[in-house]
């Protein structure tokens, strides 16, 4: 049976489905890779005794040699933190040494920390990649190191940090091809409002890591905005977060993908909360397409909850109403352009925008700011809600730092929406 230190590193990497020593070429699937009790014993040597982790003890009587058995149900989060933070530096450089990808994804440890661990994994990893190529290999191999090359490069791009702008971190990365990562852009670990970026179909690590945190930096920039306009001392963050493997067309039917992107956020959610017991932040999610019906499926089974929820482009959910998501207040959105043929399908169940839903209209079809007169462009189609000076994003960011209230329906009474609901 394992114990100590070893023991927990294997509860959380099954847990995260994380591999514990990734050797970049190949890449390991993480099912392989700890499949053997070698894997593990090798860890368990290597590293000092620490605290006792919160896995059950194998039962002398019909002992599994099945890993998931012995480490259900994984540590909790907050055992994640308080066992993180009871071990002494040494021992903790020990177990990043050991097995960086999975520390880099910790949902309990600290974001800076997950950011350098991160950051010099993508760094390390793209090193020996590039030093795989150039040493000769048969032509499939080569191109299977070059397709998850340019991934880990998309990841780097979008950790680029433009004149003037917010820090960003780094705090979620899978290098294994298709990836996962999440960036953070601002103070995540103390800001008062955060909003997460959830993504649907066909938006890839590899393809739109960088853009898609663009769009997260477009979403802080407008609430920095706000905050100025509203004269709130209020601090905000954005997270740019493919966090689970995106469908393509070729399953882009199926619910299995949701169910994972579920699991993800919401553990991304919890981790996030319990780091911030102290000082909760007003969490909301912008989920697009599939990411919605992934996000909806989390909230309505209770792993996880948010202050706030905007939904755009969403083909359907497996809830019926607001009342099942469990957000305080029913602050929920849902914005559909036109043209866009996934909304109104219904597809994975319910349409969100139908009246016996219950969530509020969020218009996206083009208005001049009542509170600012700015001109405020139209999306079209399922692939604009979330470019500039559109009134999608307008209105994502009032949603993300609670100012409902000024969000345009596109009826009469948004003329109505000015600074003169201040001060009522």
């Amino acid at each position: 049976m394992f114990t100590g230190a070893g023991a927990m590193v294997v509860a959380l990497s099954l847990s995260l489905g994380l591999s514990l020593g990734i050797t970049p070429v190949p890449a390991v699937d993480a099912s392989v890779a700890c499949a053997s009790n070698s894997c593990v014993t090798t860890v368990e040597s290597e590293l000092p005794d620490v605290p006792a982790s919160p896995v059950p003890a194998e039962s002398d009587e019909g002992a599994s040699d099945d890993l998931g058995e012995l480490v259900t149900p994984p540590p909790s989060f907050d055992e994640i933190e308080t066992w993180w933070t009871g071990l002494s530096p040494a021992t903790q450089d020990d177990l990043i040494a050991e097995s960086p990808e999975l520390i880099g994804n910790l949902d309990g440890i600290d974001f800076d920390l997950r950011d350098r661990v991160n950051r010099g994994l993508l760094d390390s990893t793209i090193a020996t990649l590039e030093a795989s190529l150039e040493s000769g290999m048969g032509k499939a191999a080569a191109g299977s190191i070059t397709q998850r090359l340019d991934m880990l490069r998309e990841i780097d791009e979008s950790l680029e940090r433009p004149t003037g702008s917010p820090e960003r971190r780094l705090i979620s990365l899978d290098t294994t091809f298709p990836g996962k990562a999440a960036v953070a852009i601002g103070e995540i670990e103390r800001a008062d409002f955060i909003s997460i970026l959830v993504p649907g179909a066909l938006l890839s690590v590899r393809a739109h890591m960088s853009e898609w945190t663009k769009v997260a930096s477009d979403l802080y920039q407008s609430q920095e905005a706000w905050q100025t306009t509203f004269s709130d001392p209020r601090s905000v963050a954005t997270v740019s977060w493919i966090g689970y493997q995106t469908p393509d067309v070729t399953n882009a039917v199926s619910l299995d993908l949701a169910e994972q992107g579920a699991e993800m956020l919401a553990g991304f959610v919890n981790g996030l909360k319990a780091l911030r017991a102290d000082h909760e932040p007003y969490i909301s999610v912008f989920a697009h397409s599939y990411g919605a019906t992934a996000t909806t499926l989390a909230l309505s089974r209770g792993t996880m909850t948010i202050d706030a929820l905007a939904m755009i482009g969403s083909p359907g959910g497996d809830v019926s109403n607001v009342s099942q998501l469990g957000i305080a207040g029913d602050k929920v959105w849902v914005g559909e352009a036109p043209w866009d043929p996934i909304v109104n399908t219904a597809f994975f169940g319910v349409d969100p925008s139908a009246p016996s839903f219950g969530a509020h209209r969020m218009n996206v079809s083009g208005s001049s700011d009542p509170v600012t007169g700015a001109v405020l462009t139209a999306s079209v189609g399922h692939d604009w809600y979330l470019e500039p000076g559109t009134e999608s994003l307008r209105n994502l960011a009032l949603i993300g730092i609670d100012r409902g209230e000024f969000v345009t329906d596109g009826s009469d009474d948004d003329q109505l929406k000015t600074l003169a609901l201040l001060d009522r």
